[in-house]
């Protein structure tokens, strides 16, 4: 992995954060805090002007036909902003699937509204009560007609209310296969969850709903492999953001202590300050490493299985010490909502949990290497 950005990478980086940084100020974050609809609608159409929706989607569709890694620079910047944008949930958990799995009606369907912000997507990977991704789906699928139906529930799905399109897992016939369901459809229920960072998501009850013949992913039977393949691309995004939201809290507790004053000394000055701040660095530097090796094994189309169990260890476990310190070294300003630094405490907590906190990854890696299966090379 070369550890040096390049010219293309250097700027995608340069503009994500230019846009993020000038539109979501924290009295703007606040603002859309407060309201019903979480979604910066502008933001979006500026990321998407600026072709970085697009960044990893093929050329052939108005992309930019870059890879994961690049995709992961611009969640790094949204994690860093903590912008309330539907990046994760349509290009990671969909578009990068329709793109490697779709029909080329499928694609030229969505494909191009994607990458110029008119279309938002999403998926629906979790299961009632189940911790990530299950390894099965309990939504059914029935033909019908010309058609299928889908009767079952998932849950945590994230920007559903505004989606075109979510992807489904279901189990046809005894096959697990993808279904591209439109949320408006007769059928669908959507109940309103408000998650830890203020981030609404979707419970997603189907009871009759009805999709197209030709709105399957990947074909019938091939549930699992796009569940996989979708699963990849959205643990290397989550650990991209964390990368983000761990820098900058980081960065906003070195300005605090930088500028805080205790008996007549700035507190950077005081030993425990400092090595407490330094131990946050390391961890920050370890999340942001081992997320930008995971997203350069995808991009590289190289065997990422242990790779991403081990950026998402380091996202939840090292997430959330660097939080805490930055919280410690705060004092009470920290859980001052006037004060930016809880949020980055808040998304830290929810991107723990998504798709499964430290012990899920550390279970995943130990069976990996005891199955001989993990990869570590080079």
């Amino acid at each position: 992995m070369e550890l040096t950005l390049d010219e293309n990478q250097t700027a995608i980086v340069g503009l994500a954060r230019k846009i993020l940084e000038e539109k979501l100020p924290p009295e703007r974050l606040r603002a859309i805090e407060g309201s019903q609809e979480w979604f910066a609608r502008d933001v979006w159409a500026g990321l998407a002007d600026a072709g970085l929706i697009g960044v990893a989607l093929p050329e052939a569709f108005g992309g930019g036909g870059f890879g994961v890694l690049e995709a992961c620079l611009v969640l790094e910047e949204v994690g860093r902003a903590v912008a309330p944008v539907p990046y994760q949930s349509t290009v990671m958990l969909a578009a990068l699937p329709l793109a490697h799995f779709g029909s080329e009606e499928q694609r030229q369907r969505d494909l191009s509204d994607v990458v110029a912000g008119r279309a938002v997507l999403s998926a629906a990977l979790t299961e009632p009560g189940e911790p990530g991704v299950s390894t099965s789906s309990a939504t059914i699928a029935r033909r019908v007609g010309d058609g299928y139906r889908l009767d079952g529930e998932k849950w945590f799905v994230p920007f559903a209310d505004v989606a075109r399109r979510i992807l489904v897992p279901a189990v046809l016939e005894g096959e697990e296969t993808v279904f591209l369901l439109e949320p408006a459809a007769p059928g669908v229920t959507l109940e309103r969850v408000e998650t830890t960072n203020l981030e609404p998501q979707w419970a997603l009850r189907l009871e009759g709903a009805r999709v197209a013949a030709d709105d399957v992913l990947g074909g019938v039977g091939g549930g699992r492999q796009v569940v996989d393949w979708t699963t990849a691309r959205a643990l290397a995004g989550l650990c991209a953001m964390q990368a983000g939201v761990s820098d900058k809290a980081l960065r906003l507790t070195a300005a605090h202590v930088s500028e805080r004053e205790q008996f007549g000394q700035k507190i950077a000055t005081f030993q425990a300050v400092a090595q407490r701040a330094a131990d946050a660095y390391i961890d920050a530097q370890a999340i942001a490493l081992t997320a930008r090796q995971a997203a350069w094994r995808l991009s590289a189309g190289k065997e990422a299985t242990a790779e991403l169990a081990i950026a998402k260890f380091w996202a939840a476990e090292a997430g959330q010490r660097v939080a805490h310190a930055a919280q410690h070294l705060h004092g009470g300003i920290g859980v001052d909502t006037d004060y930016p630094l809880h949020r980055y405490f808040r998304w830290t907590k929810l991107l723990e949990l998504t798709l499964g906190g430290a012990a899920v990854q550390i279970e995943r890696l130990g069976e990996q290497l005891a199955d001989g299966g993990a990869s570590l090379d080079a």
